[in-house]
């Protein structure tokens, strides 16, 4: 099985025990991350208002968009200038009481998220970015945005095996055993992955100095780079320490994947995963089977007083309940993932729009029977589990090849390759090729025909799936004369299928 030596980021996240006093100093810094976050993007704003109304007076523009080091320079100075007024007790003093308390790289990690999000949006508009479209960043709230912030520096630490600590915070126990990060920590420096203990890398000209380890050869085997504490719905705090570490990655498939070969993949909702195999793995339906004790809850907290120490207690059982089922979805996602990784050399996946077929598709059918299979849809968890196949094989010597999301793999015999002219009906289990006459299983069709498509045999058509979108635009006019006011020319209209505004997101920020 060959393997190289890398240097990777990795991950690695533990539930905190903490202490009511951590709990509160956790909050503290969440809040002020949440300040600073909202400050850097009203900063932003402003100077991209000055400039508009500079274009508008018809003047060059020449007030400057903030980076990350100008919000950080402004930050410094606005924090022991301006006047606050305490909201307790309307105390005016100059400068903010409140930031010393909290970790001073926290404020700088949320101003450069601040920065990301607005390049983000600009990066989307001009095309840039590569995805759905990006909408402008948005204010994070209290209650509705995740609480959570970041740290660095040499005060975070691996202490034990069920310690860490953190700036401002100190020593903080954790449920889970940090064991097998600490192993990799201790374990001192090695040869840097990246250039071969040279210290130097290919330049544009000449060679120039190795930035992972900065000349010198050598680079811990693992090294901290910071750590983001977030609380969940259930109230709970946990932290996940992003990791530098040195590590095998896999660049071929072993005995075992070489023994499984390649595989095709259908996501469903009725059966999660069918595969070119045959093998079925049924829906947990996590979702559905905590329904009825999430109905209990619900009605439980409509019947409380607002702002009542009973209403709190019942929002955090509604809480924990949804908790438990994220936390079920994920594990089983990861379990399944890790075994189709794990047992086969190439892996074909469907690629069709998860969100967009739970907007636009069977918009034919009864809006209730839509909501019941919307439900189901995002309890599959299906973009997750794509997205865990495609980043466990880079790691795992594996190869997944994710169909193009308009390709037609739902009308694609497996037999002799021929396209039906109409999707088989949503009713109908079997799959019918009018050419040759094969029939069989259509879920097991489609798996048939991604395997295909992974092993290089089928071509991406370029046509409308079960997604509900469809690139057949009606072709250009036979005369060549000029066009209408307002339209647009047939290439045109095969570049955007769906209607311009849908699918813009905001950025509440990571």
């Amino acid at each position: 099985m060959p393997v190289e030596q890398r240097l990777v980021q990795q991950a690695y996240v533990f539930a905190l025990d903490a202490t009511p006093r951590q709990q509160r100093a956790f909050a503290s810094h969440a809040g002020g991350a949440r300040f600073a976050y909202n400050w850097g993007l009203q900063r932003i704003a402003e100077a991209l208002d000055a400039r508009q109304a500079e274009k508008t007076a018809g003047l060059k523009p020449t007030t400057r968009v903030p980076g990350h080091f100008d919000l950080c320079k402004a930050w410094t100075q606005w924090k022991d200038t301006t006047e606050w007024t305490d909201r307790n007790t309307g105390e005016v003093t100059v400068g903010v009481p409140w930031v010393a308390r909290n970790f001073v790289g926290t404020y700088q990690a949320a101003l450069r998220d601040a920065a990301a999000a607005w390049k983000r949006f600009f990066d989307s508009r001009a095309g840039r970015l590569a995805g759905r479209r990006v909408g402008r960043p948005r204010f994070k709230k209290k209650g509705r945005s995740r609480a959570s912030f970041q740290v660095h520096g040499a005060q975070l630490q691996v202490v034990d095996a069920h310690h860490v600590k953190l700036p401002k915070v100190g020593v903080v126990k954790t449920h889970e055993s940090t064991r097998k990060l600490l192993r990799r920590i201790r374990k001192g420096d090695t040869t840097c992955p990246t250039c071969k203990a040279t210290g130097q890398v290919p330049g544009k000209d000449t060679p120039k100095k190795c930035p992972a380890c900065k000349g010198s050869g050598r680079v811990p085997v693992a090294r901290l780079v910071r750590g983001t504490v977030s609380q969940g719905s259930d109230g709970r705090w946990s932290i996940a320490l992003t990791v530098e570490v040195v590590r095998e990655i896999r660049t071929g498939p072993s005995d075992r994947q070489r023994a499984g070969g390649t595989i095709g993949v259908d996501l469903g909702v009725r059966s999660l995963v069918v595969t070119s195999a045959g093998e079925q793995f049924e829906h947990p339906r996590h979702l559905e089977a905590a329904l009825d004790r999430l109905a209990a809850a619900q009605r439980a907290l409509a019947r409380c007083q607002p702002g009542s120490r009973r209403r709190a207690k019942a929002a955090a059982r509604v809480a924990r309940l949804h908790a438990r089922v994220a936390n079920l979805r994920r594990d089983a996602t990861h379990k399944l993932t890790s075994r189709l990784v794990h047992s086969h050399e190439r892996i074909g996946v469907e690629g069709w729009d998860v969100q967009q077929t739970a907007q636009r598709g069977s918009a034919d059918v009864p809006k209730r029977v839509r909501r019941d299979r919307n439900r189901v849809l995002a309890d599959a968890n299906l973009g997750e589990l794509r997205w865990q196949l495609q980043s466990k094989a880079a790691w795992y010597g594996c190869q997944v090849q994710v169909a193009d999301r308009h390709a037609a793999t739902g009308r694609t015999c497996s037999a002799c390759g021929q396209v039906r002219v109409k999707p088989v009906p949503p009713f109908e289990e079997q799959f019918t090729c009018p050419a040759c006459g094969w029939c069989g299983d259509r879920r097991w069709n489609t798996a048939r025909v991604l395997a295909a498509v992974a092993r290089g045999e089928h071509q991406q058509y370029d046509d409308a799936s079960s997604g509900g979108e469809s690139l057949n635009a009606r072709g250009g006019d036979v005369r060549p004369a000029a066009l209408r006011r307002g339209g647009r020319s047939s290439l045109k209209r095969e570049a955007r299928a769906r209607p311009p505004g849908r699918g813009e997101t905001g950025i509440p920020g990571p």
